[in-house]
This record gives structure tokens, C-alpha cells and sequence, in this order.
């Protein structure tokens, strides 16, 4: 069995941006550790379990965020159905509704219509979590259909966002997605084993042994 990935966001908490040392570990391997003073290094760690086969296509560093992007056997970048997205932003004002909100009004605009659910909010491990689900009739520049499911967890020291992101033929309005309900099933597994943890702060966020 494929054991759990940590994302180590090593962000500068007081510039509020992601140094170098950012990076994504392997659960019970030694992490390279963040080249910044004690009051500002990141103890915070994303927990998920990628898909089994699933490779990693590069990490886009932006201003203060990091995004990595997964993809199953035989996809890439360029040509895929499905996507994992892993997002780290070290913005300590991002709100998680507030980012998931932003996603819900972009597929409004590249959307021919688009489904978004009702926001779920509620706590995980001690952290704000918010989540839903987006469709996606019709791409207007891809001319495909799409669907995704989004899961926020406002931290402490980062705002971590997963995506899990499908796409292909365009459907109608008001249909459901075209995907089986065994990936809707095995979407909601890993979305649910998605959490934050601080080796910091065992008391209120404690981190898998």
C-alpha cells in the first residue's frame, strides 16, 4: 500500500511568502528543514495520499504560493482527463470560502453553464476545512466538460486547497457529469483523507504518527 505524502510548505511567515525549502515528502522520511529563523519555520504539513500510480508534472512557484499537479499513467500536462491539483498559498488573509468562492465564479466565466454545489464547512484535525463540487457543461475555450471537487483547509501558517479535477465530452444542462460513480466514490475517499497537521502543536493538530 502506497504510503501517505506530506507537503512541506516552508513558508516565510513574516514576508508571507514560500522560500526554497518548500517541498513534498514521503510520511517517515527526514525533511530537508527550512532555511529561516525558529520564529518563522513552518511546522504545518499537508497530508494525502496520492492516487496509486500517479506522478508528479512539476511545481509552479507563484508570489507567495506553491502549485503541484499530479497526473494518472499515460497523462500529462498537455493531454489528461484527470488532474490533481495541490495548492499551498501562503497568504495569512486568504479565507478558505473565500478562495473556494473565487473557483465557483471562474467556472461561471469559462463556463457555458456551470453547476457549482453548496458550500460544506466544518473543522478537521482543528482546522476550518470548506468543500464542494463544480460542473462544468462545456469549456468555452476547451469545448469539454468538466468536474471538480474542492476541498480548502485554512491553517495556521498557509491556506492548503486539493483539487481533483476531471474532463472530457461536454454535457448537457442541468445533467450530472458523465463519470461513474466509482470515481465519484474514490474521489470522496481521498478528499476525506486529506488533512493539516503541526508537529508543533500535538495537542490541537496532531500529526500521524
Amino acid at each position: 500500500m502506497m504510503r501517505p505524502f506530506v507537503l512541506l510548505a516552508a513558508l516565510s511567515l513574516a514576508v508571507a511568502a514560500l522560500p526554497a525549502s518548500a517541498q513534498m515528502r514521503q510520511q517517515g522520511r527526514p525533511a530537508q528543514e527550512p532555511q529561516a529563523s525558529k520564529s518563522s519555520e513552518l511546522t504545518e504539513r499537508l497530508l494525502l495520499k496520492p492516487p496509486a500510480g500517479w506522478q508528479e508534472a512539476g511545481t509552479a512557484r507563484g508570489q507567495n504560493a506553491l502549485t503541484t499537479q499530479l497526473f494518472p499513467p499515460g497523462q500529462n500536462a498537455e493531454r489528461w482527463n484527470e488532474m490533481l491539483s495541490i495548492q499551498v498559498m501562503g497568504d495569512a488573509r486568504a479565507d478558505a470560502r473565500e478562495h473556494i468562492q473565487r473557483i465557483v465564479e471562474a467556472s461561471r466565466t469559462s463556463c457555458e453553464a456551470s453547476g457549482p454545489s453548496p458550500v460544506t464547512e466544518g473543522m478537521s484535525n482543528g482546522y476550518p476545512v470548506s468543500t464542494l463540487t463544480v460542473t462544468c457543461t462545456k469549456g468555452r475555450q476547451s469545448g469539454l466538460g468538466g468536474l471538480v471537487a474542492v476541498k480548502a483547509i485554512r491553517g495556521v501558517q498557509a491556506l492548503y486547497v486539493v483539487q481533483r479535477i476531471w474532463r472530457g465530452e461536454p454535457f448537457e444542462r442541468n445533467s450530472a457529469a458523465p463519470v461513474s460513480p466509482e470515481m465519484l466514490k474514490e474521489w470522496s475517499d481521498f478528499l476525506r483523507g486529506v488533512a493539516v497537521c503541526d508537529e508543533a502543536d500535538p495537542q490541537r493538530h496532531p500529526c500521524p504518527k
